[in-house]
């Protein structure tokens, strides 16, 4: 059979496919030119006519700055719409990390290398375990301060690029745009996610935050620490009385800054009490700087004066001692002391140092005085010391053995040296009775006790002893 199709037919055929095909069209570049439509119908300006505000911002900001742009968007929304959280809309293409949002909205209004497309997001951390996701390039329409129709852009580069935040912010109206911008910044404070956390600083950060990581907050209980008498109270009345007393020292007229250095030989408990002072300031945002990232030291105080009321921790400061041996120069030290010099009076910031040579930094802090304002020695534990430290780490054996040997034993020792004595009598005593009968507690005995001590004080053992926080012990003694 022949099929025959007349003129009429096949123009209705062609009309109807060439309907179909740019209705196919209008389907697929609709969706991708919608944000630019969106935004400046929103604006209500011609394309043209919009005005720009853009600032840069530490990668580390990235979660404080999406919240706070989002509850600025949801307070400033009228008729209240859906939450701002999800309202984001985004814009694809190469020229998006380099162009103005003014210039990506343009080229994708009228069809050109942006387009519209679905929210990337990253995932960034905002605790010790909690991360966020946010937007790697989002939009979002609200409303400046006076009403005016604005639409603000948020830029969140791959870390790894070590690129800042944008934050861009355009309407019709110059004041409009800045006063929204202002806000915007303003608002932060209010929603930083690493108020009251304790931060490290340092090249590998946290998770999308650059510099800045998380810690968990440290709990030392008072009984854990082995001190002289009187010096757990003179460090905690320094910070944390004078801390809740702030206001009323600033009425007075004086400065809440403190200045604490802890000082002794390595394994004497300096970071571990630290960690004790830091669990009795729960509200405080801590920044922790030890080893290399003590060059992060102007970032670390720009945080602090911040995040007040706030502790930055200078773990052993003296590292900063061999700069000078090797370069003769103290840049670091000065970086340092500088950084405190420039601490507003009234600002409730503490620095907490610990070094293990107070003497390689006692001239530069003695020629600026002020800067420390409480120097605290931890000294290595005495007899009595050295028997609760032994106790304590025996808490969970049960015990029939004299610790007096060990107590006499370690004199001139630190508590590392006297922990670790102590494990290995633990092992000595499970290597003695290495089954467990009825679900019964390990027994420390005499001879687990003496055993241990013949072993560790034998003139062999010097290096171990040095490595362990023992090289003042004698042999035999």
């Amino acid at each position: 059979m022949t099929l025959t199709h007349s003129p009429d037919s096949l123009d209705i055929v062609s009309g109807a496919l060439s309907h179909l095909s740019h209705r196919a069209r209008a389907l697929d570049t609709g969706p991708l030119e919608e944000p630019a439509l969106h935004i400046f119908s929103h604006l209500a300006v011609p394309p043209d006519a919009v005005i720009s505000h853009r600032r840069s911002l530490p990668t580390y900001q990235a979660a404080t700055l999406v919240l706070t742009v989002q509850a600025y968007a949801d307070r400033h929304s009228d008729p209240p719409e859906a939450a701002a959280a999800q309202r984001w809309s985004s814009l694809r293409g190469r020229e998006v990390p380099h162009e103005d949002l003014v210039t990506l909205l343009r080229s994708c209004h009228r069809g050109g290398r942006v387009r519209g497309g679905p929210v990337e997001y990253r995932s960034v951390d905002t605790g010790p375990e909690s991360t966020m996701s946010v937007p790697a390039f989002g939009l979002l329409d609200t409303y400046s301060p006076g009403g005016i129709p604005v639409a603000v852009a948020v830029h969140i580069p791959d870390p790894a690029h070590q690129a800042p935040l944008q934050i861009e912010v355009i309407c019709g109206e110059r004041d409009a745009g800045a006063s929204t911008l202002d806000s915007i910044v303003s608002l932060m404070d209010e929603h930083d996610v690493m108020r009251g956390q304790v931060l490290t600083l340092g090249s590998s950060g946290g998770r999308g935050n650059g510099l800045v990581g998380f810690m968990t907050r440290p709990t030392v209980a008072a009984e854990d620490l082995i001190l002289p008498d009187g010096t757990l109270e003179a460090m905690t009345r320094h910070l944390v009385t004078v801390g809740s007393s702030a206001a009323r020292l600033r009425e007075a007229g004086q400065h809440v800054g403190r200045g604490i250095l802890l000082y002794g030989p390595p394994g004497t408990g300096k970071t571990h009490t630290v960690r004790h002072l830091l669990g009795l300031v729960p509200d405080s945002t801590v920044i922790v700087l030890t080893g290399s990232a003590m060059r992060h030291i102007a970032e670390a105080t720009t945080l602090a004066r911040r995040l007040s009321p706030s502790v930055v921790v200078v773990e052993d400061v003296d590292l900063i001692a061999r700069e000078r041996e090797e370069t003769g120069v103290n840049s670091l030290l000065f970086a340092l002391l500088d950084a405190m010099d420039g601490m507003d009076g009234d600002a409730d910031v503490t620095f907490v140092l610990t070094t293990n040579r107070p003497d390689s930094i006692e001239r530069a802090v003695r020629d600026r005085p002020g800067r420390i304002d409480l120097a605290v020695e931890i000294p290595l534990p005495d007899a009595r010391g050295r028997a609760r430290l032994a106790e304590r780490y025996l808490s969970a054996v049960d015990m029939t053995a004299d610790l007096t040997p060990l107590v006499d034993a370690t004199e001139g020792g630190t508590a590392s040296y006297v922990r670790e004595l102590v494990r290995r009598i633990v092992v000595a005593a499970i290597e003695r009775d290495d089954h467990d009968v009825d679900g019964r507690r390990t027994m420390i005995t005499d001879s687990d006790v003496a055993a241990v001590l013949t072993a560790c004080v034998d003139e062999r053992q010097r290096l171990t002893r040095s490595l362990l926080g023992g090289s003042s012990v004698t042999p035999g003694g």
